[in-house]
C-alpha cells in the first residue's frame, strides 16, 4: 500500500522510520520531510490540504497520516472524508480539544474531568486587573489557540505577567491564537504525557512519556516545543494507568461523543500528578514532539497496521499496543538562540548512522541537504538522539554518546534529560 505522511519534523522522522519497517508498505511519501526522512521514503514538496487530496488520488494513497496540529485544526480530515479518502486523525470539530484551550476547559468542567481552576480574558486590561488582585506566581497564562508549545507563560511577578500579556495582546505575537487567554491555577507535581489510539469509543492501552519543555538545565528558561523526553517514566504503573483511563481518557472520549464530535486519531493528554490526584493540563490531537521519538521505538506492533485499524469508520475490536520492555531517552540538539531567533544553514558533521544496531537512533527534525549530500541545520530543533537500553542508565548513556558526537555551529542541548521526573 502507498502512504502519505504530512510534516517535516522529528516526530515525522520517527513515524516514517517505524512505518518503513511495515510489511504492508509499498511506497511512503513524506511532505515535505527533512534530510533524514528520505532514507525511509520519498520526500515531496509541502502540500496544502487540496494539493494533498489531489496527490492522494493520483498516487493511490491508501492512508494519509497527519503529523502537525495545524492541518487537523484547519479541517483536513473532514476534506479527505468528503473525497472518500482514508486519513488518520480527528475532525475539525474534535480538534477543538487542542485548537481552543477555552473550549476544552468548558468540556472538562461540564463532564467533571479533573483540571485546574481557571478564568478567561479577551483583552489586556481585564487580564492585568486579574493579576492586580491575584498573586502572579500562583497562575499560568495560556494563549487560547495553538502556538507550537510556546504559548504558555509562568509569571513570577506582576512585571512578568505584564510583559507576557503585552506580547500576546499588544505585539500580537500569536496572531489569532492570542485573541483570548486562559489564566489557570498553577499546579505542582510531576508532568506526564499519555498517548492513546482512539476510534470513537474504542481506546487502546496508554503509552507514557515525560518531556522537558524548558530551554535550559534544571527546568529553567523559556518554554520550548521540547528539549528531550523519556519513556516510560520510572513511576509508571498499572494503578496509575487505570486511574488515568477511568478519570480522564474514557470520560473525555465519552464527552466528545456526547458533544457530537467523536474522536478518532491519537489522543495526547498532558497530565500532572499532584497530591490531590491526576489532573489535565491540556489535550493535543496529534503525536507529541519529542515524545513520539522516544515511545515509537518501543512499539513492538506494526504501527502502520495500528493506524489503519484506527482510521476505519468503525472499529469493532479491542486493540492492544504491544511495547518492548526497554527504556528510551531522547536528547534534542537545538540551534543557538532557540526558542528565540536562531541562524539556520550550519553544516552538521560527524552525524552517526541512523541504523547503528537500533540501540541509538538519530531522528532528523530541522535539517536540509544539498546536492553534495551535505546536511545543514534548518530549524530551531535540529536533531534528536534517542538511546534505547535495558534500563534508564544505559539509554541515557547511548543518547548522550550520540549527542556529543554530532557537531554543528551553535549546537545546544540540555545535559539533564532523564532526571527530576519522579513522584
Amino acid at each position: 500500500m502507498n502512504v502519505l505522511l504530512l510534516g517535516g519534523g522529528g516526530r515525522e522522522s520517527a513515524i516514517a522510520w517505524k512505518i518503513s519497517q511495515s510489511k504492508l508498505l509499498d511506497t511512503l511519501y513524506i511532505s515535505p520531510g527533512n534530510a533524514g526522512t528520505s532514507e525511509f521514503g520519498n520526500n515531496i514538496q509541502n502540500l496544502s490540504i487540496q494539493e494533498s487530496i489531489k496527490f492522494a488520488k493520483q498516487n493511490k494513497i491508501s492512508l494519509t497520516i497527519v503529523g502537525p496540529e495545524a492541518p487537523l485544526i484547519d479541517g483536513i480530515v473532514d476534506e479527505f472524508k468528503k473525497n472518500k479518502l482514508t486519513i488518520f486523525g480527528p475532525t475539525k470539530s474534535a480538534s477543538n480539544l487542542e485548537g481552543s484551550k477555552i473550549w476544552a476547559k468548558k468540556l472538562f468542567k461540564k463532564y467533571s474531568i479533573p483540571c485546574a481552576k481557571s478564568t478567561q480574558h479577551s483583552n489586556l486590561e481585564s487580564s492585568l486587573e486579574f493579576f492586580k488582585k491575584n498573586k502572579p506566581s500562583e497562575w499560568v497564562i495560556k494563549v487560547n489557540g495553538i502556538a507550537a508549545g510556546k504559548g504558555v507563560f509562568l509569571p513570577e511577578s506582576y512585571e512578568d505577567a505584564n510583559e507576557a500579556l503585552n506580547e500576546i495582546f499588544v505585539e500580537n505575537k500569536f496572531g489569532e491564537s492570542g485573541e483570548e487567554v486562559l489564566i489557570e491555577e498553577r499546579l505542582y507535581g510531576v508532568e506526564v504525557s499519555v498517548f492513546a489510539f482512539v476510534n470513537n469509543n474504542n481506546v487502546s492501552n496508554c503509552i507514557p512519556a515525560c518531556d522537558y519543555k524548558r530551554a535550559f538545565d534544571g527546568d529553567i528558561g523559556p518554554n520550548t516545543g521540547g528539549m528531550g523526553a523519556i519513556s516510560p517514566p520510572s513511576f509508571w504503573s498499572p494503578d496509575i494507568e487505570n486511574e488515568i483511563n477511568k478519570n480522564i481518557i474514557i470520560p473525555t472520549v465519552e464527552a466528545m461523543i456526547n458533544e457530537g464530535c467523536p474522536y478518532t486519531g491519537i489522543l495526547f493528554a498532558g497530565l500532572i500528578i499532584t497530591n490531590e490526584g491526576i489532573k489535565v493540563l491540556e489535550f493535543n490531537c496529534r503525536f507529541g514532539d519529542p515524545e513520539t521519538q522516544v515511545f515509537i521505538p518501543r512499539i513492538k506492533s506494526d504501527l502502520l497496521e495500528i493506524l489503519l485499524k484506527f482510521s476505519k469508520s468503525e472499529l469493532n475490536e479491542d486493540v492492544y499496543i504491544e511495547l518492548e520492555q526497554i527504556y528510551s531517552t531522547g536528547v534534542v540538539l537545538a540551534s543557538k538562540g532557540y526558542p528565540g531567533k536562531y541562524l539556520p544553514g550550519k553544516e552538521i558533521v560527524a552525524l552517526p548512522d541512523l541504523n547503528q544496531e537500533f540501540k541509538s537512533i538519530v531522528f532528523h527534525a530541522g535539517t536540509k541537504s544539498n546536492n553534495l549530500s551535505k546536511i545543514y541545520t534548518d530549524g530551531g530543533r535540529v536533531l534528536i538522539c534517542v538511546g534505547l537500553g535495558k534500563d534508564f542508565k544505559e539509554s541515557k548513556e547511548l543518547a548522550y554518546k550520540s549527542a556529543r558526537a554530532i557537531e554543528f555551529e551553535g549546537k545546544h542541548y540540555r545535559k539533564d534529560i532523564g532526571e527530576n521526573r519522579d513522584i
